[in-house]
């Protein structure tokens, strides 16, 4: 029975007393009794959950941003949103349309292998209820690339399911009859992306309301859909009972012959396998839940409330519409509410049906700016992604993105019909499912993974079979992709490529990421780069620069300099007749083909030593001497503990010594460079926490700012 007593409870509750009684009795962690599933398949469930210092990694990754905790029926209700929608609307066709009524049998099974896929799902979110969602799992699981990879992947598929979920409810909404219906769309479109993203700017409170109130609409629209199927509502009024339901409408239950059937059958699962994809909104907010012992429970219950509904609906559609109209119209359960409830009744449900739709895209703003929040948090995007809002606690600038991002995926989809390209909301659709699988593939076999890496860690709880089931379960997959390549050959593989392709698109962005914060990588991609540098080094650092830089340093005749970071030697060779032979310079290089090439350079010049400095957290050579001069150029964000290599480098340094940094940022005049460059004011204070007094000058060049710090020891 539904606890309504409960999400009114949760919907109406004072913010700001719910955080005031927080304040007064801090929350325990509960032990719930174990259930029936739970003591079947776990000894461990009656065991209390201690939180541990391995979940608690990252920085503010599993603290809760909400001021109100998410109850165990409100959890339920905002996966029935995230589950229940997208299954109404779109999916009933495909399944029609690939084997007949007999497509039933592949939702029975669906829902049969989704809730068991529960039990591996929750075992992990109770383990780690982080705001890292699905890919924290991943990250635990396996290293940084198949990390990247698959929050790449996360996104992209996020990204679809949004952007798809709000042209569908564009098209059922504005009808093509309408004047200007195209602009309307793509106008309607936009000013849902944008709400829906504003709702998440606002934090995980409002995000949450609005996710228990699309998943109580859903529940009242699929009602309204199923019951005047069996009942004639009118008819009730005179007291008679009369239905409308006839299952000879339908036509025959399969539609093929033979092992077809099969083969048509596993088409149709593999198109609305989908149907339990809402699953990982919860993972992205179970931080926010109020007792972690429930949350296997909560989807298990969810996922058999939502195939039951499913179900009956499938049925009374069955028995109300026929085949002919399954199969043709783009809006079935439409002509299910015309036949059943009139006009005015199909009005209504349409309208309703819409905002439906909408609240299957509205869990993506939430928990896609919290997956790029995670990833910007270890690393794997750019950092100042992970900054919250000071008064919503929400990832905003993650907002902002995604909010352009989803606007984008819409209107490719868009431009699909206007370029006539086939079926592009089928094409996009596909793309997603070939995406969602790949990730919950290497989330379903994290689990017997972490159950090694992580078995010190106490579980709520334990799914069944830790090797055998997900072996069975991506296997399933795996078959249920090949029977559709079989059936569908060119466009299964036209549109395979395009998922690769899309894929791969995130490479370069992991490459340059990693040169920002790996230092291996760091280290590794100098290697490579050091010719490409030779080469390219008249265009990004023109002769104009060096002149600037070099008259900007005075009179450093006699002078001993420290040239931290002299890449193949360009400006080395400039300053060395500067300095002079009474005068003295230490070049360092990261990359030894840096330093091989500035060696070969300045072999000619006895007062210029080149030496491989490899380090970035650390400055370690020793000098044979103080020096009146550090000069350094595009060093800064190599930099893995810059406070310290500041400190080891003024200890260089003679009293009054100087100091010249020339870095960069904004590059593109898109991309920021690591957060403590980028702002001037953090900038400042990391020199003058070094003991230098400097003075910070930014200025546009081509494709990027410089920015030049100068400055004096004290």
């Amino acid at each position: 029975m539904v606890d309504w007593k409960n999400i009114w409870q949760y919907l109406t509750t004072d913010s700001k007393k719910k955080a005031a009684a927080s304040q007064i009795s801090p929350p325990t962690t509960q032990v719930s009794k174990p259930g029936f599933l739970a003591k079947l398949f776990s000894k461990k469930s009656e065991v209390k959950h201690q939180p541990t210092t391995d979940e608690k990694t990252v920085e503010g990754i599993s603290e809760s941003t909400g001021k109100k905790k998410l109850s165990y029926f409100v959890i339920v209700f905002i996966l029935i949103n995230s589950i229940l929608g997208s299954s109404l609307f779109y999916l009933p066709s495909l399944g029609m349309k690939s084997s007949g009524p007999a497509a039933i049998i592949a939702w029975i099974f669906l829902f049969v292998i989704a809730t068991f896929t529960m039990l591996y799902v929750g075992e992990l979110i109770s383990l780690h209820p982080t705001s890292g969602g699905t890919y924290e799992f991943i990250k635990r699981a396996y290293g940084r690339f198949i990390s990247f990879l698959a929050g790449w992947s996360i996104w992209l598929a996020g990204n679809l399911g949004m952007a798809l979920a709000v042209v569908a409810a564009a098209e059922y909404f504005i009808p093509s009859t309408a004047a200007n219906f195209f602009l309307l769309r793509v106008v309607f479109s936009i000013l849902w992306i944008v709400v829906l993203n504003y709702i998440a700017f606002r934090g995980i409170d409002a995000g949450a309301t609005m996710l228990v109130v699309f998943g109580i609409l859903s529940v009242f629209v699929v009602a309204a859909l199923i019951i005047p199927s069996f009942i004639h509502i009118p008819s009730l009024a005179s007291g008679s009972i009369v239905s409308k339901f006839n299952f000879g409408v339908i036509g025959s239950f399969f539609t093929q012959d033979g092992f077809s059937i099969f083969m048509y059958l596993g088409l149709s699962l593999f198109l609305i396998c989908e149907a339990f994809f809402g699953f990982e909104a919860l993972s992205y907010m179970a931080n926010e839940v109020e007792n972690k012992n429930k949350i296997t429970k909560a989807l298990i219950t969810a996922m058999i409330i939502c195939g039951v509904i499913i179900t009956i609906f499938l049925v009374s559609s069955y028995g109300t519409v026929t085949y002919k109209d399954y199969v043709q119209d783009a809006r079935p359960w439409a002509v299910q509410a015309l036949n059943n409830l009139g006009q005015t009744g199909q009005t209504i449900l349409v309208f309703g049906m819409y905002l439906v739709i909408i609240g299957t895209a509205a869990a993506w703003p939430i928990t896609g700016s919290r997956l790029i929040r995670a990833l910007a948090r270890d690393g794997l995007f750019l950092k100042n992604f992970s900054k919250l809002h000071p008064t919503h606690h929400s990832p905003y600038k993650a907002v902002y993105f995604q909010t352009v991002v989803v606007g984008l995926f819409t209107w490719v989809i868009f431009r699909g019909y206007t370029k006539g390209w086939g079926d592009p909301y089928r094409t996009m659709y596909l793309i997603f499912v070939l995406l969602g699988l790949l990730v919950l593939s290497l989330v379903i076999f994290a689990v017997p993974i972490l159950r090694k890496k992580e078995a010190h860690l106490e579980r709520i709880s334990k799914a069944p079979l830790p090797w055998l089931g997900p072996i069975l379960i991506v296997g399933l997959f795996i078959f249920l992709i090949g029977n559709w390549i079989w059936l569908e050959y060119k466009t299964a593989l036209s549109i395979i490529k395009l998922a690769g392709s899309l894929i791969i698109l995130g490479l370069p962005l992991y490459f340059l990421i990693e040169m920002y914060y790996n230092p291996k990588a760091i280290g590794g991609a100098n290697k490579y780069l050091s010719y490409l540098v030779l080469a390219t080094e008249k265009y990004f650092f023109p002769m104009s620069l060096k002149n600037k830089i070099l008259k900007g340093l005075g009179n450093v005749s006699g002078k001993t300099i420290l040239e931290y970071g002299c890449g193949v030697g360009t400006l080395t060779r400039k300053l060395a007749p500067k300095v002079g032979e009474k005068g003295r310079i230490f070049s360092t290089a990261l990359s030894f083909h840096n330093v091989k090439i500035a060696d070969k350079r300045t072999k000619q010049v006895k007062h210029v030593s080149v030496h491989h400095h490899p380090y970035v957290k650390s400055f370690k050579l020793q000098l044979s001497r103080q020096v009146d001069l550090v000069l350094s150029i595009g060093m800064l964000s190599n930099m893995q503990n810059p406070q310290q290599i500041l400190k080891h480098l003024a200890a260089k340094v003679k009293r009054g010594g100087k100091i010249v940094f020339l870095d960069y940022d904004k590059f593109f005049y898109l991309i920021p460079n690591v957060p403590w460059i980028e702002s001037e004011e953090m900038l400042k204070k990391t020199f003058e926490q070094a003991g230098f007094k400097v003075i910070i000058t930014k200025k546009r060049g081509l494709l990027w700012t410089y920015v030049l710090i100068t400055g004096v020891k004290n």
